[in-house]
């Protein structure tokens, strides 16, 4: 059964490859440690350093499974962008290893039938499986939340405490509801002793604790807990709500039911029939509820829940597929289950369609490297949304260009007239943004992102997914020769030699686009958001 698992996460990888800001820091870290390494200076965080610190520890044990790989993928002169799929992969892998010792703690624990249905239930989702291999702080965590499961289903509570503490102070501080709730089910039901907790917790702590400080203020160059200060950001000063609030109940009417499909509906079913599963969902459903109080939600916070309500759902599909003979009403029941994985994988394969097309960023820069020869020296810079939406330093593959990402540059500048390339965000080919380009640069492509779902009764299937125009590629058509990237966050050497071109002056402050400037913007949030939401 674990083949299943195994499939489906690589047809996610290879559908999806691209990532999105949320997943920046690890992923770039991860290609820093492996390009890089003990070169500092070079990385991107440096430059980039985000909201919060993050810690290295995950990107190190990524690099660690990637770098034979990419290095025989360096010796077999393979370029660079395939090496995000070896990243991707190797995180997957760290993931699905855990995961697939619970699905056997399962069949120890409660059956090879729900062991089996468990994993229907898991590749027939969307969410799990598609954020399984996606460098989120979130999936960091869940190998050691995972592994925290299996040894707490085979009581083995110094192994499980150990997990819990790495996972709470290296990676995800709010673990510490979930995986203390199992703790303290674990004392009051006098499985565990209050002394013992002690004994191991307290160690591993600081174990865990001194660990994180070392490494992560090496490579940040300042003392310094990364999951410290994003608790102290999200909770004492409670900033997590300026990226967006989110209802009360949001996490039980909305996330839940996305991520679980129809599955959610067997959970209490389960609960029911397998009393053995009620232990099992409780500490999720009582976590969930607990982190609802902070206002900025999104279901990668709480996809740790997800393959303990699967269990409970398992355990009902098993108990109904069992009884199958013993009456037509247990028949159609038993056939119910076999169609609610049906109906999950529609919902999945149409998630994924969807996923597709929400990183136009990755989509561009891939097009730019099939419009220039590889050989010529370029220099390309790259707006905001483009660097969201899946450009990485994976997709860098040539080491002669430049690729900037400065922010805050105006439309038309001086600046943004040094670059031989353009990759940016517009509507139409005729938004308002362009128009300072339309005699300086040519239009030589663009990338549709995902717009919105539109339903038809004239097409099989009714539902449509509809994408436009979010990010277009310019060409200079007089370049400078001597390029002055001085205004760049990292000095980039005006060593490119550019072909003999005629210089023409384009006055950038005409009246035309003094006219533009004095015109509302385009609000440039809408994909953005809608990417946001779908991939939650």
């Amino acid at each position: 059964m674990d083949w299943l698992l195994i499939l489906c996460s690589i047809v996610h990888v290879f559908m999806c490859p691209f990532t999105k800001v949320e997943e920046s820091f690890n992923l770039q870290a991860t290609h820093d440690i492996l390009y890089h390494q003990t070169g500092i200076q070079e990385y991107d965080h440096l430059e980039f350093p985000g909201v919060v610190p993050r810690t290295f520890l995950g990107p190190i044990a990524v690099s660690a499974v990637a770098a034979p790989f990419v290095s025989l993928f360096h010796v077999l002169e393979i370029p660079k962008n395939a090496s995000l799929y070896l990243v991707r992969s190797a995180l997957g892998a760290l993931v699905l290893w855990p995961l697939i010792k619970l699905r056997k703690r399962i069949q120890e624990t409660l059956g090879q039938g729900t062991s089996n249905w468990f994993v229907f239930i898991t590749v027939s989702q969307f969410h799990f499986l598609f954020y399984l291999s996606r460098p989120l702080p979130n999936t960091m965590a869940l190998p050691l939340v995972l592994l925290a499961y299996y040894y707490w289903l085979g009581q083995q509570h110094g192994k499980f405490i150990a997990c819990s503490a790495a996972a709470i102070l290296i990676f995800r501080g709010e673990l510490a509801i979930l995986l203390g709730l199992i703790l303290l089910g674990e004392i009051l039901t006098r499985r565990l002793s209050l002394l013992k907790t002690v004994i191991i917790a307290v160690p591993s702590g600081l174990i865990w604790l001194s660990l994180t400080v070392l490494v992560d203020s090496f490579f940040w160059q300042r003392l310094l807990w990364p999951e410290g200060e994003v608790l102290w950001f999200n909770v004492v000063l409670n900033k997590s709500g300026d990226w967006g609030t989110s209802p009360f109940l949001w996490y039980f009417y909305s996330a839940i039911p996305r991520a679980m499909g129809t599955s959610l509906a067997l959970v209490p079913v389960g609960m029911f029939l397998e009393r053995r599963t009620l232990p099992l969902v409780l500490p999720p459903l009582f976590f969930v509820l607990a982190y609802s109080f902070l206002p900025h939600k999104e279901l990668r916070f709480i996809i740790y829940a997800l393959p303990l309500l699967n269990v409970s759902a398992a355990a009902a599909c098993s108990r109904l597929w069992e009884n199958r003979t013993k009456g037509k009403w247990r028949t159609l029941l038993a056939l119910v289950t076999i169609g609610h994985l049906v109906a999950n994988l529609v919902l999945t394969g149409f998630l994924l369609m969807v996923s597709r097309a929400n990183y136009p960023g990755g989509e561009a820069l891939s097009l730019l490297h099939k419009l220039e020869s590889p050989d010529s020296k370029i220099s390309v810079h790259i707006d905001v949304l483009a660097a969201q939406t899946g450009i990485s330093r994976f997709g860098q593959i040539h080491n002669h260009w430049i690729y900037d990402k400065t922010e805050n540059l105006k439309a038309g500048s001086l600046e943004l007239r040094m670059f031989d390339y353009l990759i940016t965000e517009a509507r139409s080919k005729h938004a308002y943004n362009l128009r300072p380009y339309l005699e300086t640069h040519d239009i030589v492509g663009h990338v549709e992102g995902f717009s919105h779902i539109r339903s038809s009764y004239h097409h099989f299937p009714p539902i449509r997914i509809k994408t436009k125009p979010c990010l277009f590629i310019l060409k200079n058509k007089y370049p400078p020769e001597e390029p002055d990237f001085s205004f760049t966050l990292r000095k980039h050497s005006a060593e490119i030699l550019k072909d003999q071109v005629p210089q023409t002056e384009v006055d950038v402050e005409s009246s035309n686009y003094s006219e533009i400037q004095e015109s509302p913007p385009e609000n440039s949030t809408e994909i953005p958001i809608l990417i946001q939401k779908l991939d939650d």
